[in-house]
């Protein structure tokens, strides 16, 4: 079958597809809740990818797709794949990205805070994250609005600039550690996901940047905002896979069916397709209630400092899913509340 005809026929459901080149290897693996309108776009004429995009289409000689039952299914096993395979293209986009970390150097009399490619000691580090050259632009609107310093911290004489600018309370100059601790503790508690005043502030300062018709002004504070959400989301996901809960969740395919699942962490220890009118089924409720007691005994991997790339792409994967998607619910489970939580997911 030609490929244009194969592109026609493929099914509207979530799934993953792998291009082939004429050789039958796989170059490029993607996802997609619907697969038939995700790759019809490759070969459409108004279609503007990037310059490895362009060439990649050219290679491509034949399709081959894996539908799933949801959108999650889909997005967990294009990541396996891309990590047992190894895709040509997937490889060269992901080369493209130089993973990174922020650090707090709480050794420091004065903390400061800087971008680094790897741990070397025992400061603080947040991360990794994708793209240096937009991290080190977020530790640079982090350092002005907790106003950290970027000197070397020894007292100049002739004063300084950024305490000029208000972009720093100069604690070399007044020795006001408690005022300058204050601050990062604030950097800190924002990098771990506890604390989003940042965003509430930035947000108000867009609005009246808004109403005085500084649009320019506001625009930068929209991208600041854009930027900070991006870190503490990768945060969060970073605190998921620590805390390795388990989850029970459910997700809605068309109305008349779901898909139950219970999930450790990253790992997905249970799933079941179900109709809707089998929700409150007793027995189904109790096939849960085992499951989840087995998963909540089971030997969970425990994560200290170091996470893996491939943990932390999953991590992000499935917290995302979990708290974005309108499709989903779930609910964190421990021992004491397995029958509410079941009742609260199956109703």
């Amino acid at each position: 079958m030609k490929l244009n005809e194969k592109v026609k026929k493929l099914p509207e459901t979530s799934g993953v597809y792998l291009m082939k080149d004429k050789d039958g290897n796989v170059i490029y693996i993607g996802k997609s809740k619907c697969l038939k309108n995700r790759v019809s776009q490759y070969f459409t004429p108004s279609y503007a990818p990037s310059k490895k995009i362009t060439k990649m289409i050219s290679f491509i000689n034949d399709i081959e797709i894996i539908t799933t039952d949801t959108e999650l299914d889909a997005l967990i096993l294009e990541c396996r794949l891309i990590k047992k395979i190894k895709p040509m293209y997937n490889t060269l986009m992901n080369n493209d990205k130089r993973y990174a970390y922020i650090k707090v150097n709480i050794d420091k009399e004065y903390p400061d805070i800087e971008c680094t490619l790897q741990k070397i000691d025992d400061n603080l580090y947040f991360g990794p994250y994708t793209s240096l050259s937009k991290l080190e632009e977020i530790v640079n609107i982090l350092r002005k609005y907790f106003k950290i310093r970027s000197c070397n911290g020894y007292m100049k004489q002739k004063g300084c600039i950024n305490y000029d600018l208000g972009f720093c309370i100069a604690p070399c100059k007044f020795n006001d550690k408690k005022s300058y601790n204050f601050f990062i503790e604030k950097l800190i508690n924002t990098l771990n996901g506890k604390d989003y005043s940042i965003i509430n502030d930035l947000n108000k300062k867009m609005q009246e940047a808004t109403k005085a018709l500084n649009f320019e002004k506001a625009i930068k504070y929209r991208n600041d905002i854009e930027s900070i959400k991006t870190i503490i989301h990768k945060s969060e996901a970073i605190n998921y896979i620590k805390e390795n809960k388990t989850i029970l969740a459910k997700v809605n395919i068309d109305g008349f069916k779901s898909k139950l699942y219970i999930l450790n962490g990253i790992e997905v220890f249970y799933s079941k397709l179900v109709k809707n009118e089998k929700l409150k089924d007793n027995n189904l409720k109790n096939e849960l209630s085992k499951h989840i007691n087995k998963s909540l005994n089971s030997n969970k991997k425990i994560y200290k400092n170091y996470i893996k790339k491939e943990e932390l792409d999953m991590s992000n994967i499935i917290y995302s899913y979990l708290n974005y998607s309108k499709d989903c619910n779930y609910i964190k489970i421990d021992e004491l509340n397995i029958d509410h939580s079941i009742k609260v997911i199956c109703r």
